[in-house]
């Protein structure tokens, strides 16, 4: 009993020591874990971190990876699909509905191409015992109808025929010629002053005097062409100043008549100036061949 009392106070005195920091040694062989020694916790294993799963690997074990086969197909060969079950009894039933849709399609439109009969006009009172004319010629011709189905074919019988041209030009010849209230208000209205499908006079001088206002602005319109402090000659005296200018050939004569050995002065002289005014009147037709010649004006 004092054995066991004496174990227990000096585990308990060991215990208080590790946790105040001052333990006893123990004694024999060292340990090989230093935290013997001391009351202070073990430290965490040090390790990279490229080789943390293998410490967790090492701590979990490897029996989980290998039986992780979760998405993974044991058998290669996957199983064929059934093929899918039909059910024609369904499809039957639909078919025989659509075929009553399209039928009550058909019978509304039908229903709706039926002509829709008119409601009956009113008709006053006062006029009910009153006979309609169009009513009694409606009678009078069927009435003519009857006797003619009934005796023409008699006629034919008995070897009477009737000539029905004849019969109708002569009806015709006897007939009045009635025509109709409008005709008549038309025949006796005034004729208009102005006549149909013909232009009135007044828009026709409207016309002329358009005519004349829009040559006479075109006319006095200048031409952006026309270089400043410059104008334009007309056609006619272009081309009455282009052929006097062709025709010059008094120059010509008087340069072929000079003498060719004579070499004076005078002659010289002369022959210079026929040549300069044969230069210009030449540059001259030049100018005045083209379709435009502009003159400066003198300001």
């Amino acid at each position: 009993m004092c054995v066991m009392l004496h174990l227990i106070s000096r585990i308990l005195a060991e215990a208080r020591g590790r946790l105040e920091g001052n333990a006893p040694l123990l004694k024999g062989p060292l340990a090989p874990d230093p935290g013997c020694y001391s009351a202070r916790s073990t430290p965490r294993p040090r390790i990279g971190a490229n080789a943390a799963h293998i410490l967790e690997r090492g701590q979990r074990g490897v029996v989980g990876d290998l039986l992780k086969l979760e998405g993974v197909a044991l058998n290669p060969s996957p199983a064929k699909p059934k093929p899918a079950i039909r059910d024609f009894g369904k499809e039957n039933v639909r078919k025989l509905r659509e075929i009553q849709k399209r039928f009550r399609e058909l019978e509304t439109q039908r229903e709706h191409a039926k002509p829709v009969p008119v409601k009956a006009l009113w008709i006053s009172p006062k006029y009910q015992d009153v006979s309609s004319r169009v009513m009694a010629q409606l009678q009078v011709s069927k009435l003519e109808l009857i006797l003619l189905i009934h005796i023409i074919p008699l006629m034919i019988s008995k070897g009477h025929t009737v000539d029905f041209v004849n019969h109708n030009a002569r009806a015709a010849a006897k007939t009045n010629l009635r025509r109709s209230q409008s005709l008549q208000n038309l025949r006796d209205k005034p004729q208009p002053s102005a006549e149909k499908s013909r232009v009135p006079q007044y828009l026709e001088q409207r016309k002329l005097q358009w005519k004349k206002e829009e040559e006479k602005r075109r006319r006095n319109t200048p031409d952006p062409s026309v270089p400043a402090g410059h104008t334009q000659i007309s056609e006619r005296e272009r081309q009455e100043t282009l052929q006097s200018l062709e025709d010059s050939t008094s120059l010509v004569s008087e340069l072929q008549s000079l003498p060719v050995k004579a070499d004076t002065m005078s002659v010289r002289s002369r022959r210079a100036q026929l040549d300069q005014r044969l230069s210009e009147v030449e540059e001259a037709i030049k100018i005045f061949s083209r379709d435009k010649v502009y003159v400066k004006v003198n300001s």
